[in-house]
C-alpha cells in the first residue's frame, strides 16, 4: 500500500500574494476557471448542490466562501435561470485585486452580490444561508485555522455546507504537474497547482476536521480529478427559521 505524503506546510501560493501584474493575474484566474469548469471543481459543486435546491424554498440563498473569479457562482446563477429558481448568491473573498477582476466578469449577473470579508470571520448571521460552499480554501489554512475555518462555514448554513478541495498523493501530485503544463502558460497556475495538491488531504483528514469542528452530520465523497467533496447536512431540528423578512 503506498501511503500518501505528509502535507506541506508553510507555503505560499502566487494568488495569495499581492499582484503585480493585473494581466498576468486575469489569465491565471480565466485559466484556473477552465480548469474548475472541465476538470470537475465546478461540476463538483453543481452536483452536490442538485439535490438540495429542489427541497428548498425561494430565494434560495447561497453563500460562496473565497469564491476568487466567482466562476462558481457565475455557474450556479446559469442552473438557477435553466430551472427557472429564484437564486441569490453572496460571493466573498479577500483578495482586493481578485475581487475587482471577478465583479467585471459577473456584471451580468444581479443574483450574485461580491464583497470582501474575513473567511473565518464571515459577516453574516447564524443560518442566514441556505447552503455555504467553500471551494480550494480549505488547504490554505493550516493549524487551528482549519477547524476555524469549518465551524464558521457551518454557523452560517441553515442547510448544508460543500467543501470542495484536492486530494492528496504522489500520483495527483504527478498527474497535476504534467497536465497544467498541457492546458495553460500561466505561471501562477503552474507553481499553484502542484503546490496546492501538496497542502491537499485526505478523506479521512477531512472528516476528522469536521467532527473537531462541531458537525453533526459529516460525508466525503471521491470524485474525479483527485477532488474531494466534504459534506455537512445540518438536522433539521438544528435549522433556524427564518420568516420572509430575514430571507
Amino acid at each position: 500500500m503506498v501511503t500518501a505524503p505528509a502535507r506541506l506546510l508553510g507555503a505560499t501560493e502566487l494568488m495569495e500574494l499581492p499582484c503585480t501584474d493585473p494581466g498576468g493575474l486575469a489569465r491565471a484566474l480565466e485559466d484556473l476557471a477552465w480548469i474548475n469548469r472541465w476538470l470537475g471543481g465546478t461540476r463538483l459543486v453543481l452536483d452536490q448542490l442538485a439535490s438540495l435546491l429542489t427541497s428548498l424554498p425561494a430565494p434560495i440563498r447561497i453563500l460562496d466562501v473565497a469564491t476568487g473569479y466567482a466562476d462558481i457562482p457565475r455557474a450556479i446563477a446559469r442552473l438557477g435561470r435553466r430551472r427557472g429558481l429564484r437564486i441569490q448568491i453572496e460571493a466573498i473573498d479577500a483578495h482586493t485585486q481578485i475581487l475587482g477582476l471577478a465583479r467585471h466578469a459577473s456584471r451580468a449577473y444581479p443574483e450574485i452580490h461580491i464583497l470582501q470579508g474575513n473567511a473565518l470571520d464571515l459577516p453574516f448571521p447564524d443560518g442566514s444561508c441556505d447552503v455555504v460552499l467553500a471551494s480550494l480554501i480549505l488547504h490554505h489554512t493550516e493549524g487551528d485555522a482549519q477547524a476555524r475555518l469549518l465551524r464558521e462555514l457551518y454557523r452560517v448554513a441553515r442547510c448544508a455546507v460543500v467543501v470542495n478541495d484536492l486530494r492528496r498523493g504522489r500520483w495527483p501530485f504527478l498527474v497535476t504537474w504534467v497536465s497544467l503544463r498541457l492546458v495553460s502558460r500561466n505561471r501562477i497556475i503552474h507553481h499553484d497547482g502542484p503546490v496546492s495538491v501538496r497542502r491537499g488531504f485526505l478523506a479521512r483528514e477531512l472528516l476528522a476536521l469536521a467532527r473537531e469542528a462541531g458537525w453533526v452530520q459529516a460525508r466525503v465523497s471521491r470524485r474525479a480529478f483527485f477532488r474531494l467533496a466534504l459534506i455537512g447536512e445540518k438536522p433539521t431540528d438544528q435549522q433556524p427559521q427564518m420568516d420572509a423578512n430575514q430571507r
